[in-house]
């Protein structure tokens, strides 16, 4: 029987009060109530410790053990009093190098499950990750770290920045600092989640992503779970190169891609747990889902292959 402790990194805050993280906090509960449900329904765990902040809401089952930060007690607090080598679970973003800094700090430890440090570095960058995958001659979009003369339409994204966070269109083609400029692209968006683990993957689901689009911003407001199945073998194929050139990756990535001239490219990797993880339960079957619960806890892939029930729209 297994125990493990999840975090994640906005609810398990001790000061809710940051406006612009309050906004984040109804998607960031969904992840970590959707983890720790299916967790919950597995026969190999023994408990779940959730660190949580005292104010939000919890899930009440004999597996599960909420640990609770305060104005007096925060997460630092909690896992320095856990047993050394205690298992643990981080879903952090990328912005400001969040994620990299705690599992620097704890990996420390504590025996996290996540892909090494080396990948974490890599793809908490924007700049790093489209670098790293043109050297391995992967597909990726058109990126430029410096200024540029350009025709097209452009964005600007911050270099470490999760999701769709502060990117806009740009009529300035001069770089700035912590910035990438990147082309963008007009067609299909999507995403698709893989359980990775030395070299090799088992794609979960293939989405194709929600956007909202205005004169000067584009964000991702959901997506279309299993929108793209009709393209997961290119889909695989794109998942096996990336594990190939990573074998770092750990657990559950996610993967952001556009469809330019019938081909996928890369628009970034998020190893971690992503939103479109809580669309799987209406979209996909228990089996998909227990697949990714079942490989932390015993840590190998089955046979299964992932089969969709029905296309769902999932909306952040």
């Amino acid at each position: 029987m297994e125990n493990f402790i999840l975090v994640e990194y906005f609810t398990s805050k001790s000061n809710l009060k940051v406006q612009f993280e309050k906004n984040l906090i109804s998607e960031a509960l969904n992840i970590c109530d959707s983890i720790t449900l299916n967790f919950a329904g597995a026969k190999k765990l023994s408990k779940l410790r959730v660190i949580r902040n005292k104010t939000l809401r919890t899930i009440k089952s004999e597996k599960i053990e909420y640990l609770f930060t305060n104005d007096k007690i925060n997460m630092t607090d909690i896992l320095r009093k856990v047993k050394k080598n205690s298992k643990v679970i981080f879903i952090a973003p990328e912005s400001e190098k969040k994620s990299f800094n705690i599992h620097l700090k704890f990996g420390k430890y504590l025996n996290i499950f996540s892909s090494d440090l080396k990948c974490m570095e890599i793809f908490s960058s924007k700049i790093k990750t489209l670098d790293e995958l043109n050297k391995f001659k992967l597909p990726v979009v058109e990126f430029h770290k410096n200024s540029l003369d350009s025709n097209n339409l452009v964005l600007t994204k911050p270099e470490y920045g999760a999701g769709s966070c502060n990117v806009v269109f740009t009529n300035n083609l001069k770089k700035k600092k912590k910035f990438i400029l990147q082309k963008f692209y007009e067609g299909i968006k999507g995403s698709f989640l893989m359980l990775c683990n030395k070299g090799k993957c088992k794609v979960i689901c293939c989405n194709e992503q929600i956007v909202k689009i205005n004169r000067h911003q584009i964000s991702q407001i959901g997506c279309i779970m299993g929108g793209l199945e009709e393209y997961r073998e290119e889909i695989e194929t794109l998942a096996k190169k990336i594990c190939a050139n990573f074998k770092g990756l750990f657990g559950v990535i996610g993967v952001d891609i556009v469809r330019e001239n019938k081909k996928w490219l890369i628009l970034e990797i998020n190893p971690r747990f992503t939103s479109a993880y809580c669309g799987l339960k209406n979209s996909y079957n228990q089996e998909t889902i227990d697949e990714i619960t079942n490989f932390y806890l015993e840590g190998e892939f089955s046979n299964l292959v992932p089969k969709l029930l029905k296309k769902v729209k999932y909306i952040f």
